[in-house]
């Protein structure tokens, strides 16, 4: 995050309405200075050889340079500059390639202020987060795709990675408890332990890490 302690936001976004309302939201924020507005990918290429966010907002679908393609660009040349991809909820199979590419997180356009808010001031500290109505796509799809590596050996037990697994498929205390043969008090004990090991405030967060991290396994 920049040294003046704002948080630098950068939007992008083809529909002029969309990115000056988002603009105008966020400067109501003490912490955050919303610093560039860019209608299309190649703008926000070119923009970035003088303009230096924190957080790009950036919208799945736009002209000449799409947020897909854009996000692959950025990581290559501009690796710093963390990306929460905006979508329409028909966009739903963009979320793991983004994600694979380097975008931090994934909002739908019809949320509220609130969860923008939200969303950039956890990926400013750098932690990851995807909309809820979301969540379960990215979930299946990164798990199906993901190839493991035992590093979490270092960080969590046995059990947790075993109860992290669960989550990852999305099931609820309830039915973890009945997968493993514990109880939902050891669940929920596991759990917070879990999220507490890898810094992280939920447990969609603790499984983007692990995706991140190739803990899952294909």
């Amino acid at each position: 995050m920049s040294s003046d302690k704002h948080i630098k936001i950068a939007i992008a976004d083809d529909n002029d309405h969309f990115r000056d309302t988002l603009r105008d939201v966020l400067q109501y924020e003490p912490d955050f200075q919303v610093v560039a507005l860019w209608p299309n990918g190649l703008d926000v290429m070119a923009g970035l050889e003088t303009i230096d966010p924190d957080i790009l907002l950036l919208d799945i679908n736009m002209p000449f340079l799409n947020g897909v393609e854009t996000t692959k660009q950025l990581q290559e040349k501009y690796p710093k500059v963390k990306i929460i991809i905006l979508s329409m909820h028909d966009d739903e199979g963009y979320v793991l390639e983004t994600l694979r590419s380097g975008a931090s997180g994934y909002l739908v356009k019809d949320g509220s202020a609130v969860e923008v808010i939200r969303a950039v001031r956890e990926v400013a500290a750098g932690r990851a987060i995807v909309h809820p109505q979301v969540t379960q796509t990215v979930l299946s799809q990164f798990y199906g795709n993901s190839v493991m590596n035992d590093s979490w050996r270092e960080v969590l037990t046995n059990r947790e990675m075993e109860v992290l697994q669960e989550l990852a498929l999305g099931k609820s205390n309830e039915d973890i408890s009945a997968a493993l043969g514990i109880t939902t008090k050891t669940v929920k004990s596991h759990v917070s332990n879990i999220l507490s090991k890898l810094e992280v405030s939920d447990r969609t967060q603790a499984v983007i890490l692990a995706l991140r991290n190739h803990w899952l396994p294909a």
